[in-house]
């Protein structure tokens, strides 16, 4: 079997983005590589879900089209 050594760490390069829940979201990133590989679809499910109901979370201070 092949090793993959030469793969950047996770999360490494996620640059804030100023949302905060969106922050959140992506600083769970970097516990994907701690979880067993049989876990892996289920933490990026989880994760796209909140990312979902993160960027479709209503901000009345926000500038937009009504």
């Amino acid at each position: 079997m092949t090793e993959l050594n030469n793969i950047p760490d996770v999360g490494s390069g996620v640059s804030p983005v100023g949302d905060s829940a969106v922050d959140a979201v992506l600083d769970r990133l970097a516990g994907i590589p701690g979880l067993p590989v049989a876990a892996h679809a289920e933490a990026y499910s989880a994760l796209h879900d909140a990312l979902l109901d993160a960027l479709n979370d209503d901000d009345p201070s926000a500038e937009g089209d009504a």
